[in-house]
């Protein structure tokens, strides 16, 4: 399940992710938000808090999201995340910051105003 969370404003996306992700998360919720935002913003800045993550299921999900033409475009991504976010999930998602150029924090989810403020925060 996706939702988007309260506290975005401007060029800064939130979602919550929990539990098993599907292919309608992405297409449905993700995908089209920030597709919305960049058609605003140049370069945007997103939020992702994860509970209880259980993968992604079957149907491309995943190589939909990673596919998604746009990943150059997001500036910063804050992760925030709970017990169930492994170590190798942190090694793809810098693997694949570090092709796109986006700056990524990870955070633990007592952090999470935190991780705002961190997205928030005007370039240095």
């Amino acid at each position: 399940m996706t939702v988007a969370l309260t506290g975005q404003e401007g060029k800064t996306l939130g979602f919550l992710l929990r539990g098993r992700l599907t292919e309608a998360d992405y297409t449905e919720v993700l995908l089209p938000a920030l597709d919305a935002a960049i058609d605003q913003h140049e370069e945007i800045r997103v939020l992702l808090q994860v509970k209880d993550f259980e993968g992604w299921t079957v149907g491309g999900a995943w190589e939909d999201l990673t596919n998604w033409p746009k990943w150059r475009q997001i500036e910063r991504m804050a992760v925030v995340t709970d017990e169930s976010w492994d170590t190798v999930m942190t090694w793809m998602m810098k693997v694949f910051a570090g092709l796109t150029d986006m700056d990524l924090q990870f955070f633990r989810e007592e952090r999470l105003a935190e991780a705002w403020d961190w997205l928030h925060r005007p370039e240095a």
